[in-house]
């Protein structure tokens, strides 16, 4: 009896202690809350669950930079469960598009980290006390909401599945992995991960006996014998390392719920931790089967976090950031610069002094409640300088904002009206000028959080840069106006000033021509004799110019999109009349005697092109002469060469005959005479019925002449 006694009493001891066990706050739990994100409160939002071993918690925060922010505190002890579930009032509506944001926190233990947390989306009939069926001890593996594998003898997945929270899907955040598979270890709730290399995010249905598959294990020794473990399957995995979760940072969490097509989206650390710009996080979407969540069809989920720890642990904390259907709200960053009137994104310039405008619009979407009291903490970006702030309602009422608090790019204000669909929208607009500089200077973004109880916004400013603003002036080395030969290129020298303090080589310089209005080539400016001279040639081919003036426009720029003045130089080709082109042999076709008369007519390889430069209106002829046809040995052709238009033949000797006649025009003209004859008109060859066979030739000249 006295032993039965001794044993019951250490018993009942051990059960005590298991139960009493209640985790003291350490100094990462404590730096936790003193760096918390600025978040809601959670009251009549969030509630812990109902469940007598539950250790969840609403705590508040430390940190004095934020206000009004509470957080989920879901394990920070051994041997823990903790679940925290939204009230009736803010259930998950699966019927709509959701949205929902929030940051997490996992310790700073690394891999020493245990187990993780939860994010559960439940319809479990127990409701608030829905939790894992434990047995006597917590398992850590089931992190507050997988089924519990304690039974090495379960052959099958089924009572595996019926332990877990029942119609649900979770998202989990695992910081230890659970992979023993030996036949010692079979049933020991602890071979959930076997496949998995490290910390890890994946989903899946806690209560689907789909979600495990048992595996079969069996040892000799000291006899035969089979047990059977459990391994989960994880679906939407993200991977990483032990700095992935359990790191002492806070990590910002994403759901983007699309009920057309019934698929999560989850981004994880899209956030930066310190400054709360938006950074690319790690995303993975999933396709959800409601059937399993939402056996009744309601249309709602509740969902919370759930915890659970064995015998290692980590500080798990949650900050609400958005929560669905209790403000939707939206913030948005526009810096314009007002000198250009460009709207700036990421890698855009600003000139130094150029002045510009930084509106933060504030958009109250929809909701359950209004968002007011709400606290603008403005991170102005540096290097600019602010000189008047304002705020404007969608009631057309304004204010202007003092900038006397100002201190270090940093600015708070409380806006004096509720956002609502009564008054859905605020603008915040700041402006100024760009600070002057002397060098491109890096206008970093930076993120502003808007913040309210109900809800919290952020927004970030594009990452732009302020460039130097130098005045560029252009001289030309060639005076004003120059003569050119037809045939011969243009060169204008010009020299660009650029002012002390500037930094520049002449290969910092591009040069923009432009002649007669069209745009040439760019081109960088060579270096000089001391690369600083400032001088430049600039080429005009022949080709480009015409017959007259042609005005020559030029512009430099610097890196920094400073330009020069327009510099113009006026070319001037001389005015000409000449041939083109003639061809250096004309031919007519061959022709078999038949002893009767025949006219020849020309081969194709006739050109006689006529370029005429000079005033419009102005006109020519050609004429030609020609010496009789004959052959090599002297023998001349029994015919003649004729010239045929409207008016009939004229023959062709050594008298000029006009053969062709033009007018110049306003641009420079070249006429082809030669091309303008058709077949039975032009230079043809007449021969006689006596002509004898053989090869003749002649000698053509050509005439061009200025007509007055």
């Amino acid at each position: 009896m006295a032993v039965k006694k001794w044993w019951g009493l250490l018993i009942g001891i051990g059960v005590l202690a298991t139960m009493g066990v209640v985790a003291q706050a350490d100094a990462d739990y404590d730096q936790a809350l003193r760096s918390a994100p600025q978040g809601i409160s959670l009251d009549n939002i969030f509630t812990p669950g109902t469940t007598s071993n539950n250790q969840a918690a609403v705590v508040g925060t430390t940190n004095p930079a934020i206000t009004g922010t509470q957080a989920a505190k879901v394990t920070n002890g051994k041997k823990q469960f903790g679940a925290l579930w939204s009230t009736a009032d803010n259930f998950f509506q699966l019927d709509k598009n959701q949205s929902a944001s929030m940051w997490l926190y996992f310790g700073n233990t690394g891999k020493k980290a245990a187990d993780g947390m939860a994010l559960v989306f439940q319809n479990d009939s127990r409701d608030l006390a829905a939790t894992p069926s434990f047995g006597k001890t917590v398992s850590g593996e089931t992190l507050g909401v997988w089924g519990v594998d304690t039974d090495k003898r379960q052959t099958t997945s089924e009572k595996v599945a019926q332990s877990a929270i029942q119609n649900s899907w979770a998202l989990e955040f695992d910081t230890h992995l659970n992979t023993s598979t030996n036949y010692g270890n079979a049933g020991d709730a602890d071979s959930f991960d076997v496949g998995l290399k490290g910390p890890h995010i994946a989903s899946n249905y806690p209560g689907d006996q789909d979600t495990y598959e048992m595996q079969r294990t069996s040892t000799l020794l000291p006899f035969y014998s089979v047990g059977y473990y459990a391994t989960q399957t994880h679906n939407g995995v993200i991977n990483g390392d032990y700095t992935l979760l359990a790191n002492g940072s806070w990590h910002h969490l994403s759901l983007d719920w699309r009920a057309n097509t019934q698929q999560m989206t989850y981004t994880f650390d899209d956030k930066n931790p310190i400054t709360g710009t938006d950074q690319v996080g790690h995303s993975a979407t999933v396709q959800l089967d409601r059937k399993k969540i939402d056996p009744d069809d309601s249309g709602q989920i509740r969902w919370g976090f759930t915890g659970a720890t064995g015998d290692s642990y980590e500080n798990n904390l949650v900050v609400f950031e958005e929560v669905p259907g209790l403000v939707d709200a939206e913030a948005t960053a526009t810096l314009t610069n007002m000198t250009t009137g460009k709207t700036l994104t990421d890698g855009d310039v600003l000139k130094s002094r150029d002045a510009f405008k930084l509106a933060y619009q504030l958009s109250y979407v929809a909701g359950k409640q209004s968002w007011k009291d709400v606290i603008a903490e403005l991170n102005l970006p540096q290097n600019l300088t602010y000189e008047r702030a304002t705020i404007t309602y969608a009631d057309g009422s304004s204010n202007q904002i003092s900038l006397a608090g100002l201190n270090e790019q940093a600015l708070s204000y409380q806006l004096t009206k509720a956002l609502s669909d009564e008054n859905a929208t605020a603008t915040i607009s700041l402006t100024g000028v760009a600070a002057d500089v002397d060098t491109p200077t890096p206008v970093p973004a930076v993120s502003s959080a808007f913040k309210a109880v109900n809800g919290v916004v952020t927004t970030a400013t594009p990452a732009v840069t302020v460039n130097p603003k130098f005045d560029l002036h252009l001289l030309s080395l060639s005076g004003n106006t120059q003569t050119v030969k037809p045939g011969v290129d243009g060169l204008v020298k010009a020299q660009v000033v650029i002012p002390d303090g500037a930094h520049l080589e002449n290969t910092d310089i591009t040069v923009h021509p432009q002649l007669n209005g069209t745009a040439l080539p760019d081109f960088q400016m060579p270096a000089g004799a001391d690369n600083s001279s400032g001088q430049f040639t600039m080429t005009v081919p022949a080709k480009l110019l015409k017959a007259g003036d042609n005005q020559l426009t030029l512009t430099v720029e610097d890196p920094y999109g400073n330009v020069s003045n327009a510099l113009t130089h006026t070319l001037t080709v001389s005015r000409q009349l000449v041939f083109r082109s003639v061809a250096e042999a004309s031919t007519f076709r061959n022709v078999t005697l038949t002893g009767e008369s025949q006219r020849v007519k020309r081969s194709g390889d006739w050109r006689v092109q006529v370029l005429d430069t000079r005033e419009a209106g102005a006109k020519w002829t050609v004429q030609v002469t020609s010496t009789p046809f004959q052959t090599a040995r002297g023998r001349r052709l029994a015919g003649t060469l004729s010239y045929y238009d409207a008016n009939g033949p004229t023959v062709i000797n050594e008298v000029p005959v006009t053969v062709g006649q033009g007018t110049a025009a306003d641009t420079d003209v070249v006429t082809d005479v030669a091309a303008d004859w058709n077949e039975d008109q032009g230079l043809l060859l007449e021969i006689n019925s006596g002509a004898a066979e053989g090869t003749y030739e002649g000698t053509m000249t050509w005439t061009l002449n200025d007509v007055p």
